[in-house]
Order: structure tokens, then C-alpha cells, then sequence
């Protein structure tokens, strides 16, 4: 239990307070303290390797069991040469650390682009606590998290975040969280789970160690994992692929329980449900309440991003054959009569049936006849449950929805139950003859063998991908992604093609929110989406940042059909206006329901304007961003100038070196100005150069005169110079005062909010009186847990005052005699 922070005492004879930026030894090395948090019986010193064998290392050291003591020669003036100087100030800069500043990002392995730093500006410089990041697919929405998480995990001691993503992504997740922000993260699926259960003490909560931990939603929304999550408060918590958490379904219900119990949120969608405002407001109020700031949004395009966009995509159109036409014909003439009759009747589900038949259709004749044959048993029978295996409590993913559904496809859809078989029968005889010889399938065959480039093809189902599997594996090697493997069997495959290319053979269920462009440029449509969204998530599987040469993306639309005359106008429209600059938000403002009507209508689609909704706030911080990139980029250019630096820093004294022979100039002195709380703990670092005018005296050339000198100097100058120093940067010191309290007000209202949460949604989700004997067996244990989390939230709210006065503080940390323009 925490009880204060900011300072601890050197043990023995040194009694020297060690707070933030002092240098000491422990354990054999040389460290740089970032922080100190005290507790009960001990004291954990944050601090970052800086001598030579572990420079850049982090580590959490506690006192009194290791033994903190200052280097040698850690105060007073330090003479060296002018090459030497300047290393020691290049340090000095990039040691320094602003308020809201994204140091740690200097050390990722990611390009800096300002947009991408925009989030993390809003949450961690101006108390933007909830985060909505919509941006177009592609756009990087995991390296502006990572970010984040790899500016809290060196800030916040004992640092917990939960990222929730859809199952097949957490891998994926895990190697950029590692290899870019060398980050370790959990990823904590139902094995670990288990072994984290059978290994620790019944009274200890997996969820409640500190670490970054990666897991399924639907692992999540489980009452018995969703139960202890619950018992624990977050740093933060990010939502991968929110809009799957559908409205009203266990997948919201526990996102919010999660949100509810963390400090900052962060939500990722590049398809927010904008034609659907229950929806999206049900998404934008996750971890909200009463009285709290409106959830912050980032929509950008990559024309907002000035990100140059090099896509060709074209639409190839085949020509059917006499057969496959009147297969379309009957088919748009008996399902014209259902939807049409399903109108009179409010039937959803026989109008549902309906548009798959059409989807199957224009996927493949082969799959039309499966459905119809399907359909044709169905009809009559007596409706029953689904044939499905109930899942296990500790399940990591729900089913993916790119097989057929009997509950649908079997639904009554005429009245005339004769009529209605007559049609499908002869339906499903011409889609036999049809199957064959397919137009699509042949022109699929002929792209193959006039190309050797990486290839994605993408189909809606998975009947379709194994038809077309058998055919494309006589030309090309071949790999399958759909919703029948397991999330580590996807993450195989796609490691596997990211390794060595081939064909990728894919649906748009399973490919969700996979990275793999690493070797691949090459989309394939077999069948146009019916909605814009679902086409740009398909091609944003490639053409997303890190994509080094221009992608191509071939749709296949076969004429005379819906493709022709309702979908490729509209997919045509969408790509233009992304050419144009459109954002991804005007894509998803229409819903497939809309489509489907105009489909069955055969009428043209129209796009409903999008309307943000009211209680979303924008922030446009695009200026600090740039500025925020520019700094980053020169503390990297540092690092890599000379990058053992470090092992060369005093953290304390003055380093001091002169002018070339025969130049006596001013004299420049370097201040650290800064804001410390009044319990010694910094808010605020920056060094400010202040140019005195020169000494009467000139120095020898011996270090020991010229240290002799500084001391003079010093003893004369050094307050009419901090002083100085300090009024130079008055303003701007008063607005990072102000941010400061705003970001304290915001956090001390977050732990209220997780104080004051509802009752456990857990427990909601469970029938009452199912686990009555478990909750017995636990109860001694979550009254524990939760008397635990009252104290450290008691802990953070008294460390969180927002009317804690902060002082002003400097002193001079170098100096050069002999300074003028021309060095």
C-alpha cells in the first residue's frame, strides 16, 4: 500500500534524498532514478540503466533490501573539453523531461508521424482520459496505442493494462507491442488462465500483478473470468475492433465492466457504426457516467494524415455464360416474390434468407446450390435448435460467422408452399449446370498463372474458399484463413505468408484485423462486399503504413447481376471519394440493410450523411504534434551520435570548459528549470540557456583555475541567473501548472468513478442461483481483493490533490567560459 511518493533517503553515513534525475550505483551498475514511490515497509526507485553494460535497461529496485548509493564525484564542477561539454549537454537534453512529454517514443522502433502522436498528446498532456480512435484502415491504430502504453509503463509504477482484441489479432498484438516499444505483454487466453489459477494462491487475483495483458473479448464477457477483472482497477484499458461489441450483446456489457474499473480508455474501430447512432452511442459512452467529459474522437483519412495514397484498383468484369444467367434470373425472380411477401408480414427473417441466396449467388453457383439444396431439406421440418456444442466457460473465441446458418436459410419464405419448391428446384438444377463450368473461376485461373506476385483472394464463405482452394492449388502454392481454425492455426498461417508469400486464399471473417503486408500487394475481390467498409477492411489488410510499393486490388464483377448494376457504382463512388480525400467515416455511414434493399429493389444505393453525434468532442493538437516529432527526432539523432553517453553523465554538479585560445566571450550557462510537487516528486524539466556578459577575469588554461573560477562565478551570478531563467519561461511554466491540475482533477475523478461503479456485471450475466456454491467458496477472497482496491484507491486519491501547490525550481548544471556567436 502506497503512502507516499517522490523521495527516499541514502542509507549510512550518506544521507543524500534521492528523488528524480539523481545518479547512484546499486547492484553492481549505474543508474538514473526516474522515480520513487514509498510504501508501508519499502521503497521502489524506478530507474534506467546508464553505464556501460546496462545502458537502457529499466529496472524497479527496492530499498532497504538493495543498496542505493551516489557515484563518485556526483556534485560539484566538473571541468572537461569542448568535445566532452558537449556530449554531457547533449545528455543533459535528452535526460530532460517536459510535462506531457512522449520521451519514451524516441526509443520506439516506429516512424514519427505527428498524427500518430495526437492521441497521446490529448490523454497525457491535456486529461483526455477517453479516447476514440475511428482512422482509416491502415493508419496505424496500434502504434499510436503502443505509444501510450509505452509512455504509462515508464511512468506508473507497478503499471496494469488490459488490451481486448478479437482473438485471431492477439499475437499480433503481442509481437509489435515487443518488437516495436519493447514492451512484454501477456497474452492471457483460457490455457494461461488455468495455469495462473492452479499455480497461485486461491486469495490472489491473476488479473491483479502488474503487467500488460492481451486478451479475447470473448474469453472477457465469460461471468467467471469477467468476475475477478472486475475485482481489479486498470491503468488503462484498450478495446481492439470495438464495433464488434454489438448493442446489447455480453461483448459490450463486459467492455464497459472493464472500462468502469480503469483510468484510461482507449477504443479502436476503423468502422465506427455511424449509420447505427444506438450503437455508436453505446460505444462512445463505454466507461462513462454521470457528470463525465464527453469521449474524445480522432478520425483522420490519409489525406488528414498527409499520407500520399498509392492504390490502383480495378474492376474486372466477367462475362457470364447463357446457364449462369438464368440461374441470376430465377433467382432475382423467386426472391423478388419472397421479399415482397415478407413485407406484408414484417418477416425478417424470410426477407434475411433471401439476401444470402443472393450473396450465394453472386459468390459462386456451386455454393447457390448447396444453399438451395439446403434450403429445400429445411422447408416443412419442424424448426429446431442449432446443432452446435455448447462452448466452454473458458472459451477464447466465439464461432465466426462465415459458414450458413440452418435457422435462416430454412425459414418459410411464400405462402405457396408448392410454388416455392418449384422454384428452388429448378433453381437449384440450373445452379448445378452452372457450377461446371464457372465464368469467375475461369478468370481467377487466368490471373493466377499471369502473375507470380503474393496474392490475397477474398471470399464472404467458406464453402466458396474450399471450392476454390481445390482449384488454385493446381497452379500456385496455397494457404486457407477461415472461421473453422483456431486463433493459433490463423496466427500460423499468417506468419507463414508474411515469411514466404504465395496464395491466400481468405474470408472476411477470419482476416479481421491482420497485418499482411509484409510481402504481399496483390487483392483479389472474388465477390464485391455489399458494403464500402467491408471492402476497405479486405484491402487494408495490405495497404496499410509500412507498405513500400503500390498496391493493386482487382474486383470482380460479373455483368448482368446486382454486382453490375447496384455494388460497383457504389464501391466505384467510395473509392473516388477516398481518392478525393473522403475519410473512412463516409464509408460506414451505410449499413448493409440498406444495400440489401437496394439490391432487391434494383435501384442505385444512397449513403446517409453522417451526423456526430453531440456529446463526441474533437481536438485538432496537430501543432504540438509536429513540434512534440521534431523534439523526439533530436533526442534520436543524440542518442545515436553517442549513445554511451550516459556512462559518461554525472547526474550532479556543473560541467564546466572554456573558449578556444585567444576567444573571450560571454559566458553561457545552461538552467534546469523545473516544477516539483511539494513532496520533492518533478512534474516538469527544461534546460533554459541564459548569455552573461564576460568576466573581467580570464582563466589558465589548468582545470583547477578555471574550477576555481566557475566556483567564484557561481557564488556571484547563479541566482541573479536562475532568476532570470525562471522569469524567461513564467508563461509557459503557468500553463503546465494548469495542465498538471487538469490531468490530477481528471484521474481523482476517474478513481471516484471506479469507486462509485455498478454492480458487477458479471453478475448479471449469470442465471442468479448457478454458482451459488462458488460464490461461497470465494466470497472470503473477493471481500480481501476488494478491501485491497479501497486502500490503494484510497492511496491514489490523497496523492491526487489537485490543490497541491507546486514550486519552482533551478539550478545551473553547465557552463561555458569564452562563448560568442561565432562558436
Amino acid at each position: 500500500m502506497a503512502v507516499a511518493s517522490g523521495q527516499c533517503v541514502l542509507p549510512d553515513s550518506q544521507k543524500q534524498l534521492i528523488t528524480s534525475g539523481l545518479r547512484v550505483t546499486a547492484r553492481g551498475d549505474e543508474w538514473l532514478v526516474s522515480n520513487v514511490t514509498t510504501y508501508a515497509d519499502c521503497r521502489a526507485v524506478r530507474v534506467s540503466g546508464c553505464g556501460r553494460t546496462n545502458l537502457g535497461d529499466a529496472r524497479t529496485l527496492l530499498t532497504p533490501f538493495d543498496r542505493l548509493r551516489p557515484p563518485p564525484s556526483a556534485s560539484g564542477v566538473s571541468v572537461v573539453s569542448r568535445r566532452r561539454w558537449l556530449r554531457r549537454v547533449s545528455l543533459m537534453i535528452r535526460a530532460a523531461e517536459p510535462f506531457g512529454s512522449l520521451s519514451t517514443a524516441a526509443t520506439a522502433d516506429i516512424r514519427l508521424l505527428p498524427f500518430q502522436l495526437e492521441p497521446a498528446l490529448a490523454m497525457l498532456r491535456h486529461a483526455r482520459l477517453r479516447l476514440l480512435i475511428a482512422d482509416e484502415v491502415g493508419l496505424g491504430k496500434t502504434i499510436q496505442t503502443g505509444v501510450i502504453l509505452q509512455q504509462l509503463a515508464s511512468d506508473i509504477d507497478a503499471c496494469r493494462a488490459l488490451v481486448l482484441t478479437p482473438a485471431g489479432v492477439r499475437d499480433q498484438w503481442q509481437e509489435e507491442l515487443r518488437r516495436r516499444f519493447a514492451l512484454q505483454a501477456t497474452v492471457a487466453d483460457a490455457q494461461w488462465l488455468a495455469a495462473q489459477t492452479r499455480d497461485l494462491p486461491p486469495d490472489v487475483n491473476p488479473w491483479s500483478l502488474p503487467g500488460i495483458y492481451i486478451a479475447s473479448l470473448d474469453l472477457v464477457k465469460r461471468p467467471e473470468v469477467l468476475r475477478a477483472l472486475e475485482d481489479v482497477s486498470w491503468d488503462i484499458a484498450v478495446v481492439d475492433e470495438v464495433h464488434g461489441a454489438g448493442l446489447a450483446t455480453a461483448r459490450l456489457a463486459a467492455a464497459d465492466a472493464v472500462a468502469r474499473t480503469s483510468r484510461r480508455i482507449v477504443l479502436l474501430t476503423a468502422t465506427p457504426p455511424d449509420a447505427e447512432p444506438l450503437h455508436f452511442n453505446a460505444i462512445t459512452n463505454l466507461g462513462g457516467g454521470a457528470g463525465s467529459r464527453p469521449l474524445t474522437q480522432f478520425r483522420r483519412s490519409r489525406t488528414d494524415a498527409e499520407l500520399t495514397a498509392r492504390r490502383k484498383s480495378v474492376f474486372l468484369p466477367v462475362r457470364l455464360s447463357a446457364v449462369e444467367r438464368r440461374m441470376h434470373r430465377l433467382l432475382e425472380r423467386y426472391t423478388h416474390l419472397v421479399w415482397r411477401e415478407a413485407g406484408t408480414r414484417a418477416d425478417t427473417r424470410a426477407r434475411l434468407a433471401a439476401i444470402i441466396l443472393r450473396k450465394r449467388a453472386l459468390s459462386s453457383a456451386a455454393s447457390l446450390c448447396l444453399s438451395v439444396r439446403r434450403r429445400l431439406l429445411l422447408l416443412g421440418s419442424t424448426p429446431c435448435a442449432e446443432e452446435q456444442q455448447l462452448l466452454l466457460p473458458l472459451h477464447d473465441e466465439d464461432p465466426l460467422d462465415d459458414g450458413l446458418p440452418d435457422s435462416v436459410i430454412g425459414a418459410s419464405g411464400l405462402s405457396d408452399v408448392a410454388l416455392e419448391r418449384s422454384c428452388l428446384e429448378e433453381i437449384a438444377a440450373v445452379a448445378d449446370k452452372a457450377s461446371r463450368t464457372e465464368s469467375k473461376v475461369a478468370l481467377l485461373r487466368r490471373l493466377l498463372t499471369r502473375t507470380t506476385e503474393p496474392m490475397i483472394i477474398f471470399t464472404e464463405y467458406r464453402d466458396t474458399l474450399v471450392q476454390l482452394g481445390d482449384i488454385v492449388s493446381r497452379v500456385r502454392p496455397l494457404l486457407l484463413l477461415h472461421g473453422g481454425m483456431t486463433p493459433r492455426e490463423r496466427a500460423t498461417v499468417r506468419r507463414t505468408f508474411n515469411k514466404s508469400g504465395g496464395v491466400l486464399l481468405a474470408t472476411d471473417a477470419a482476416s479481421e484485423g491482420l497485418n499482411l503486408h509484409e510481402r504481399c500487394r496483390f487483392v483479389v475481390h472474388f465477390e464485391l462486399p455489399w458494403t464500402p467498409a467491408r471492402l476497405e477492411q479486405r484491402t487494408g489488410r495490405v495497404d496499410r503504413l509500412g507498405q513500400s510499393r503500390r498496391v493493386h486490388e482487382v474486383m470482380l464483377v460479373a455483368r448482368h447481376t446486382c454486382e453490375r448494376l447496384v455494388l460497383a457504382p457504389l464501391l466505384r463512388r467510395a473509392r473516388t471519394a477516398a481518392a478525393r480525400g473522403g475519410s473512412a467515416a463516409r464509408k460506414a455511414s451505410l449499413t448493409e440493410s440498406t444495400v440489401a434493399s437496394a439490391v432487391m429493389a434494383g435501384v442505385e444505393a444512397v449513403e446517409d450523411a453522417r451526423v456526430d453525434p453531440p456529446d463526441v468532442e474533437t481536438l485538432n493538437l496537430r501543432a504540438e504534434a509536429e513540434a512534440a516529432v521534431v523534439e523526439l527526432d533530436a533526442a534520436r539523432r543524440l542518442a545515436h551520435a553517442d549513445p554511451a553517453a550516459s556512462s559518461r553523465h554525472s547526474a550532479g554538479g556543473v560541467v564546466v570548459t572554456t573558449g578556444k585560445a585567444g576567444r573571450w566571450g560571454s559566458v553561457l550557462v545552461l538552467v534546469e528549470v523545473g516544477l516539483d510537487r511539494v513532496d520533492g516528486r518533478p512534474v516538469h524539466r527544461q534546460l533554459v540557456p541564459v548569455l552573461v556578459e564576460s568576466v573581467p577575469t580570464r582563466p589558465s588554461p589548468l582545470s583547477a583555475a578555471v574550477a576555481h573560477l566557475t566556483e567564484e562565478f557561481l557564488a556571484s551570478q547563479s541566482s541573479r541567473v536562475c532568476a532570470g531563467a525562471e522569469r524567461s519561461c513564467r508563461e509557459h511554466l503557468a500553463l503546465v501548472a494548469a495542465r498538471y491540475r487538469d490531468i490530477v482533477r481528471a484521474v481523482a475523478a476517474r478513481e471516484h468513478a471506479i469507486v462509485d461503479a455498478s454492480p458487477s456485471a458479471a453478475r448479471r450475466l449469470v442465471q442468479v442461483g448457478l454458482f451459488d456454491a462458488r460464490e461461497a467458496n470465494t466470497l472470503a477472497a473477493r471481500r480481501k481483493a476488494t478491501a485491497l482496491a479501497l486502500l490503494e484507491t484510497d492511496d491514489r486519491l490523497a496523492d491526487l490533490s489537485p490543490e497541491q501547490a507546486l514550486r519552482t525550481t533551478s539550478r545551473v548544471v553547465a557552463v561555458r567560459f569564452g562563448w560568442d556567436l561565432r562558436t
